[in-house]
């Protein structure tokens, strides 16, 4: 084993977006980096998430990650950046940046190690091409057990390398939640009302539709609670879907019950104002702001797909809906408009649940020693 317990490690990642996956590997680095870990984050100098990496004083190196340039260039960069730097272990958090570190790997004559950290979900990668890719992994980290088990599926990682570590949060913004009256007020929302809280990116998949119809459900069978939607649209993808929801909103009459607010960098400020937390994506991997929402103690409704049913035990710490069925989410919202002994008694486990299964303080001791490990 390397006689230094803290060895440089890197991640690599060509997005240009900034979501949920790009917030991981920054948070992830940021918490190794102050656990004492040498990080670096190589990414296109002009991405989001290098401009983010920067604020948060994070290690950068710049790979121009444009279709235009060769992925051997690309690679040879890649693998020269890292061997000036001493890193030991490349991290690699989607499937198209594989490539990539493949070969950097493969001119780093084997001195570099992969390890592949899940954030989607896989089709089949056992084609020819995908197949040598996935065979120079390794470790692969899954953040839950039906994902490592659709990785065992879908590629040709050998199962002993594939482990689970779950991405946890900081627990302590969450746990004391901010006061109510406080939150709502700093958003600009009516302190008397009932909130129902939809926290993502606008995108159809995110469908924060599905959210605003079954909240006219409600109103038409005599609840009116109100929702409060936060997040920005998808970067480099217009505001189309944004315009659509406010035309939606207006066409159903819920201009009074609807309040849109852009992305916070304290959410929790947001979870302190909702009465009730809903995911309506139609199929998350992981689903980060769940687990915020159950740490901050509340009852959480989520689409019966994807990593969300590893998270929501349905009728146990939460309630599931199949997706896009804004009937069966307006019948799910009113039970816990009507029972409020289930949302305590729902939010209560889901609360515990959270503090026990996804700290972040657990993820990184669980990647320390898997990095470790993989360096003998």
């Amino acid at each position: 084993m390397t006689s230094n317990p803290f060895f440089p490690i890197a991640s690599y990642c060509s997005s240009h977006g900034w979501g949920g996956l790009e917030m991981n590997v920054s948070r992830f680095l940021q918490w190794m980096q102050g656990r004492g870990w040498p990080v670096f984050l190589c990414a296109d100098p002009k991405s989001e998430i290098m401009s983010h990496a920067n604020t948060l004083a994070i290690p950068t190196r710049g790979i121009h990650c444009t279709s235009q340039i060769s992925a051997l260039w690309k690679a040879r960069t890649l693998a020269k950046t890292a061997s000036e730097d001493g890193v030991r272990v490349l991290i690699v958090h989607q499937s198209p940046d594989l490539l990539i570190c493949s070969i950097a790997k493969r001119w780093s004559g084997g001195r570099l190690k992969i390890v592949f950290s899940q954030n989607m979900h896989l089709g089949n990668k056992r084609d020819p091409i995908h197949a040598w890719q996935y065979r120079k992994i390794d470790a692969f980290i899954s953040p839950l057990p039906i994902l490592a088990e659709q990785a065992r599926r879908q590629t040709v990682v050998p199962t002993e390398k594939i482990h689970v570590i779950p991405h946890g949060i900081e627990q302590d913004r969450f746990i004391q939640r901010v006061d109510r009256i406080e939150a709502r007020r700093e958003l600009g929302l009516p302190l008397d009302a009932t909130i129902i809280g939809i926290i993502g990116r606008l995108d159809p998949k995110k469908g924060q539709h599905v959210g605003i119809r079954a909240l006219a459900r409600l109103h038409a069978n005599g609840l009116r609670p109100h929702l409060l939607v936060v997040g920005n649209p998808t970067i480099g993808e217009g505001d189309r879907y944004q315009q659509h929801l406010h035309t939606l909103v207006n066409e159903l009459g819920l201009t009074t019950s609807v309040h849109f607010r852009p992305y916070l960098d304290k959410p929790e400020t947001a979870y302190g104002a909702m009465d009730i937390f809903v995911l309506t994506s139609q199929s998350e991997t992981y689903g980060l702001v769940t687990i915020e929402a159950m740490t901050s103690g509340l009852p959480v409704i989520g689409t019966n797909s994807g990593g969300t049913v590893d998270i929501i035990d349905h009728e146990r710490n939460g309630l599931r809906f199949p997706p896009d069925d804004e009937t069966a989410l307006a019948a799910a919202l009113a039970r816990y408009l009507t029972d409020p002994t289930l949302a305590t008694k729902v939010a209560a486990q889901g609360r515990h649940d959270a503090l026990n299964r996804y700290s972040h303080t657990a993820q990184c001791e669980a990647w320390e020693a898997l990095l470790r490990e993989i360096v003998q």
